[in-house]
């Protein structure tokens, strides 16, 4: 058996995510995406969801099942370009809004 696993499950993590990062709020780091569970600590800390399905404001249109993208500010946005993939949409909207999103995991 392995001896140098370090998480079983790692479905939170306790990431640098930068100051001011919010309880709820979509986060990137590197290519890592997730929601923080907790508002971020003095030292820019935070415990990351990585997966699971949360409602967050979206800008651009999408359609059930279309992928959803983070820019390096943290939208959550319909345009790839240079953005990360952050998971699936679960409900249609045609300019923004709020709507169920699936993580990527």
């Amino acid at each position: 058996m392995a001896t140098n696993m370090v998480y079983k499950n790692a479905d939170n993590l306790w990431l640098e995510v930068g100051a001011g990062i919010e309880s709820g709020e979509p986060v990137v780091v590197g290519n890592i995406t997730g929601v923080a569970l907790t508002d971020a600590d003095a030292d820019g800390y935070a415990t990351v969801r990585r997966e699971g399905v949360f409602e967050l404001d979206v800008t651009g249109t999408f359609t059930v099942g279309a992928p959803v993208y983070i820019t390096s500010e943290g939208a959550l946005t319909a345009t790839a370009d240079s953005n990360v993939l952050f998971g699936y949409a679960l409900e249609a909207v045609t300019t923004s809004g709020t709507i169920k999103v699936l993580l990527k995991g």
